[in-house]
């Protein structure tokens, strides 16, 4: 027989609970269900009372929610547990958690129930999973067509100068069309690069080492200012951090000064001390005409702008991929702009001076590692 309770109060709780109690034959069956349980799924009180959940659900679940209700009756534990539940035009997935309550004597009495419906929680996840899936068969993709694209841009650069070597410039703007196209093919060849650069920093895998900041510099400046046109400062010091993520945004960030920093002759400063705990910090300065507004909001908020290019847009995903972040800021009076970044690391020693040529230092730094790993 069951025990009799006033359970009207459970309507005042603002989430779905019920009770069970174990009748004459021991079954657990419903004796409250309270009014936000009822709203979720539906059904008037009487549905629920004084039967078991093989009595008020549909066959499968009745079978497997009454396994459960059981499962808790016999051996006096809470059990969570989670099913897919059909009611009326869709199915919703239930989580329901099973509390046993004794006696003084230490006699069952009572299971007290609570459930959260977590369709959308479970929707989400499964958006999420399809968007990550169609995110990266797309930045494949882009890759691919990046990669293809480019010898065809570069095939018409050339073709332009070979256009130009016994092109006779008769006034007609036949050769103003000729540079149009050859600053088409190049500014195109620009944005397939940032493209390609965008993914590749998403899928780059981590590679901790040590190494040095000054050779580090020095290799990215020889490859993007080979003429020595620009003056890239560097302060001294030896890391043990993620090389190819460091790399990548020095690359891309130095790369963007250079090109739009609006000098013929640009000031480039590269400075790492220790950041907060487990973390280094990376500072670029420069005496260019400063980031864009579209610019500044792919550096600080993240968010995409096709006049920026995506070259900066896969630096920030790297860098928070990595757990760091990165915030820009424009110098007053247009006289240069600041990037910060952090990335996971370990400061391993270095000093605070400064050397102009980036190369020289890079050649003791380097000789100075080799002659340490060696001699220990």
């Amino acid at each position: 027989m069951i025990v009799s309770y006033d359970y009207g109060n459970f309507d005042l709780i603002p989430c779905p609970v019920f009770v069970l109690e174990m009748n004459a034959r021991v079954q657990p069956v419903y004796a409250a269900f309270n009014a936000s349980a009822r709203e979720v799924l539906g059904k008037p009180l009487s549905h629920y009372l004084g039967r078991t959940a093989l009595d008020v659900y549909p066959e499968t679940y009745g079978r497997t929610a009454y396994r459960h209700h059981c499962d808790v009756r016999d051996q006096g534990v809470p059990r969570t547990y989670q099913l897919d539940l059909p009611t009326g035009d869709i199915t919703r997935t239930i989580r329901t958690t099973l509390q046993p309550h004794r006696d003084s004597k230490g006699k069952l009495t009572h299971i007290f129930g609570s459930f959260a419906d977590v369709t959308k929680e479970y929707q989400a996840i499964e958006a999420q999973g399809q968007f990550d899936t169609m995110s990266s068969e797309m930045e494949q993709f882009v890759a691919l067509a990046a990669h293809d694209l480019r010898a065809p841009m570069r095939n018409i650069a050339v073709i332009v100068d070979m256009l130009r070597e016994d092109f006779v410039n008769q006034g007609d703007g036949k050769m103003e069309l000729l540079n149009s196209l050859e600053d088409i093919a190049v500014k195109s060849m620009d944005l397939i690069t940032d493209v390609l650069t965008h993914v590749e920093t998403v899928a780059v895998a981590p590679d901790e080492s040590v190494i040095s900041f000054p050779a580090l510099c020095h290799d990215i400046s020889a490859t993007l200012d080979p003429n020595r046109i620009h003056t890239i400062t560097t302060s001294t010091a030896t890391l043990r951090t993620d090389r190819n993520a460091l790399q990548i945004a020095l690359r891309n960030l130095i790369d963007n000064a250079i090109k739009h920093g609006g000098r013929e002759s640009l000031h480039i400063d590269l400075d790492v001390r220790p950041g907060l705990s487990g973390l280094l910090d990376v500072t670029l300065t420069d005496n260019g005409k400063g980031f864009s507004h579209d610019a500044l909001k792919v550096m600080n908020k993240g968010q995409i702008r096709a006049e920026s290019g995506y070259g900066l847009f896969g630096v920030k995903r790297l860098i928070s991929a990595r757990g760091g972040t990165l915030v820009a800021r424009n110098l007053a009076g247009g006289h240069g702009a600041v990037v910060r970044f952090s990335l996971p690391g370990a400061y391993l020693g270095g000093t605070v001076t400064k050397t102009r040529s980036a190369r020289n230092l890079a050649k003791r730094t380097t000789a100075s590692l080799f002659q340490r790993r060696f001699s220990a």
